[in-house]
């Protein structure tokens, strides 16, 4: 397989907790579907060999058989030419539609899960996800500010410079957030 000499899509692994498995971030192309990922030119030959699954804005796949340090390389290129034709994929009978509102929705509840959350956990506070929308080409979320948080003139730097600076960059498109 022969990988284009300027790829138009940007993959980089990162490590998750169990070596077998990578999350690949992509860059510059949105994925069709979350759920499995049963066939994709390109990577239809690992395909018996590696899980993919696709969620927003990144591939989960799991090395069944073999080893990260040995199909790595090889993998990124073939990621990289399925990635030029995501009209061709085929999902598992779980995959899920990905439209603008969704892909916002499950950018916000993973960043509210993970890193953007623990930052207000971390100050006796959560983030609730409440309402997302797109209209017009506006992207808005709505969160309510919980514990700690609500009120707190600190919450409004979490909510503005964490959270909406990493949905517009994980969308590419201004995206707006806002307490409710």
């Amino acid at each position: 397989m022969k990988l284009a000499s300027r790829p138009s899509t940007a993959v980089h692994p990162e490590a998750t907790s169990d070596p077998a498995t990578l999350r690949w971030v992509v860059s510059g192309v949105a994925l069709p579907f979350a759920g499995e990922l049963v066939s994709a030119p390109g990577l239809d030959n690992f395909l018996g060999r590696v899980r993919v699954e696709a969620t927003v804005g990144a591939i989960i796949a799991t090395a069944l058989d073999d080893s990260w340090s040995h199909i790595g390389a090889e993998f990124r290129t073939a990621l990289t030419v399925a990635l030029e034709r995501t009209d061709d994929w085929v999902g598992g009978p779980d995959a899920q539609p990905l439209d603008e509102v969704e892909t916002l929705r499950r950018c916000a509840d993973e960043l509210i899960t993970g890193p953007v959350g623990d930052v207000a956990a971390m100050h006796g506070g959560s983030i609730e996800l409440v309402d997302v929308t797109v209209h017009d080409g506006q992207h808005t979320v709505g969160v309510a500010m919980k514990g700690a948080c609500r009120g707190c003139p600190a919450a409004v730097i979490t909510m503005r410079q964490r959270l909406e600076r990493q949905l517009s960059l994980r969308l590419r498109a201004p995206v707006t957030v806002h307490e409710v």
